[in-house]
């Protein structure tokens, strides 16, 4: 096991200017743990920073999306787990030289392994859907794009999802993959209204169900959304379901007979209902509910522990 702590800097125009922290590293061949701390970051409270690992190629840094950190205020304390699945093909694990983190309005903050600047601002994103790098910067833009285009297409997306034939799933995931399908933009001001209304029906269809509810649960790992029909693959990288899969590193498959959902573990308060409805994950379900057994790191001992649930298509047999 290799233990070593390195500092967490800002950067501007390509340049360390103060540090606010250090990240404590615990490695071995199969698995990393980062120990986050973040100090004087000076952010708004509501604002959350990406969490990238990187790699250095041909000089260049390659940038690994690994989910997002709400930022509270007034300082950062986050634990990543990754191993070789996590950092887009396992030969990168061994490659990793850092982390960044990024806030909405481009500001970076950085450790790297062996304490030398990075160039940050050149860091380039890999994307296996690609299969090439795409610039870290730009991503905020395809957002916005995604956004509009999802509106232009919402008539056809709800006319996809009542056909069922295989030919239609892989015609529906092309067109998603084409318009971003997932909407990534902040949720709504009036959104906590609702999230309050999906709460009170999700309790009394959980006392409808009752405790002997015939609840299929299937506990699975990222990779395994490709288990379902195509149209569903882009929620491998949907940064709520990131979130909680980094921080509990396990998702669910509950299949009731009739629908099947796609469950994200977390932790209910009001904020986190905001996020995960803004997402696409409006009902929470609570652990208790799933007679699931988890391990220490798969769960929380918070009370209302579970998870924020949508309905995904099940796979055509």
């Amino acid at each position: 096991m290799r233990r070593f702590i390195r500092y967490l800097y800002e950067y501007e125009q390509g340049k360390r200017i103060r540090n606010v922290g250090f990240v404590n590293v615990e490695q071995d061949d199969m698995e990393s743990t980062l120990h986050i701390h973040g100090k004087g970051l000076r952010l708004a409270g509501g604002d959350a920073l990406e969490l990238y690992l990187f790699y250095e190629e041909d000089g260049r840094l390659i940038g690994i999306l690994q989910g997002e950190i709400a930022y509270m205020g007034p300082s950062v304390n986050y634990r990543l787990k990754y191993t070789g699945e996590d950092t887009g093909t396992p030969e990168n694990f061994e490659r990793i030289r850092g982390i960044l983190l990024k806030n909405r309005s481009n500001r970076k903050f950085a450790a790297v392994w062996d304490d030398a600047p990075a160039d940050v601002d050149n860091m380039r994103l890999w994307t296996e859907q690609r299969g090439a790098e795409l610039s870290v910067d730009a991503v905020d833009e395809e957002d916005r794009d995604v956004q509009t285009d999802s509106e232009n297409t919402g008539k056809e997306q709800s006319a996809m999802e009542e056909e069922r034939t295989s030919e239609e799933d892989w015609e529906a995931g092309k067109q998603e993959s084409a318009s971003g399908g997932e909407r990534l933009a902040e949720a709504p001001e009036n959104i906590l209204d609702e999230v309050e209304e999906t709460d009170a029906d999700v309790e009394v269809q959980q006392e409808e169900r009752g405790e002997d509810c015939p609840w299929k649960i299937t506990k699975i790992q990222r990779a395994e959304i490709s288990m379902l029909p195509r149209c569903e693959w882009r929620l491998a990288n949907n940064h709520f379901l990131l979130h909680g899969y980094y921080n509990y590193r396990h998702l669910v498959l509950l299949d009731d007979g009739k629908v099947l959902r796609l469950g994200v573990p977390g932790i209910y308060h009001e904020k986190e209902a905001r996020a995960a409805s803004g997402f696409g994950f409006p009902e929470f379900i609570s652990a208790d509910k799933t007679r699931l057994s988890l391990s220490a790191a798969e769960c929380s001992e918070e009370e209302r522990f579970g998870y924020w649930c949508r309905q995904v298509r099940k796979p055509v047999r």
